[in-house]
């Protein structure tokens, strides 16, 4: 690390460089979120969208209060 940034460099290698940089960034992070997908650690979504139409989650039956 200390010698790439003792290295000169014009602007770009400079960008040339950060690209690089960046894109092995993004590429580890879309490993690791395919690792963990594939390995079922996926949290369970909870909230309106969780179950069908913001339902419970089972076919057919939905909770409906008859008011």
């Amino acid at each position: 690390m200390q010698k790439l940034l003792q290295k000169e460099m014009d602007r770009k290698d400079f960008i040339k460089h950060v690209g690089i940089g960046f894109a092995a960034i993004l590429g580890i992070t879309t490993i690791l979120k395919t690792i963990s997908t594939m390995s079922g650690s996926q949290g369970k979504t909870v909230g309106y969208s969780s179950g069908v139409y913001g339902g419970n989650g089972k076919s057919g039956t939905q909770n409906v209060s008859k008011s």
